[in-house]
């Protein structure tokens, strides 16, 4: 629907990802411009270049325009460039518009922001709940750039359970959000593949833990 990273330096190879399901909301045109956007994520979880008042999910207008977004340079659906050995996952995102490229580019911002802040926005599901284990505890970075009607996303994990989160979530959002649209499917199971594999085994006690005390039932 996280390598992450909000502001595009089209010098830099043109990297995406993402982590854009997730939160219900009313969603808003807004002005657009021809200004380039900058967000990044430090592992003290400082924002250099925050977009102005990104204070609701765009999740709405994100589904309902879900195939008005390609990767960059081709008619595919975006798609996550992995890169296991330094526990990287890089999206370039193209939008139809510059309004679709901002509107991408604010929705990933209030998604980090809430997941930094340690809220989360699909508590049913046991992936979204690790990945924002990950992101309050600063396993995880994100870079986001924008620039005209392109959406670069950059994540970088620093544990292998982490990277299997933000991959495993990358998987979600370019096969069911991107591909269909669909923000319904829970990934529970997934998470529970992955909370078993020999990548967690340090943080499985606490992230059990975790997904125990937040888990919300469906629809609340």
């Amino acid at each position: 629907m996280e390598k992450t990273t909000w502001a595009l330096t089209l010098g830099t190879p043109f990297l995406a990802a993402m982590l854009l399901v997730g939160c219900g909301g009313s969603t808003s045109s807004n002005n657009t411009s021809q200004e380039t956007n900058t967000v990044t994520d430090t592992e003290e979880g400082v924002d250099s270049s925050a977009p102005v008042n990104v204070t609701q999910s765009y999740i709405p207008y994100l589904r309902t325009n879900h195939a008005n977004y390609k990767e960059h340079g081709s008619n595919q659906v975006p798609a996550p460039v992995k890169d296991a050995n330094n526990r990287s996952i890089n999206w370039t995102i193209a939008a139809n518009t510059e309004e679709g490229a901002v509107i991408l580019f604010k929705h990933i911002h209030y998604m980090k922001n809430q997941l930094k802040a340690d809220q989360n926005p699909r508590g049913w599901d046991k992936l979204f709940l690790m990945e924002a284990y990950m992101k309050y505890n600063k396993y995880y970075t994100t870079n986001i750039e924008r620039s005209g009607t392109n959406v670069v996303v950059s994540k970088n994990a620093n544990t292998a359970c982490a990277y299997e989160v933000i991959s495993a979530h990358s998987d979600a959002v370019s096969g069911d959000f991107f591909a269909q649209g669909n923000i319904m499917v829970n990934y529970s199971a997934k998470a529970e593949a992955i909370l078993a594999s020999s990548a967690c085994n340090d943080v499985r006690t606490s992230l059990t833990n975790y997904i125990a005390s937040r888990r919300k039932r469906r629809g609340r």
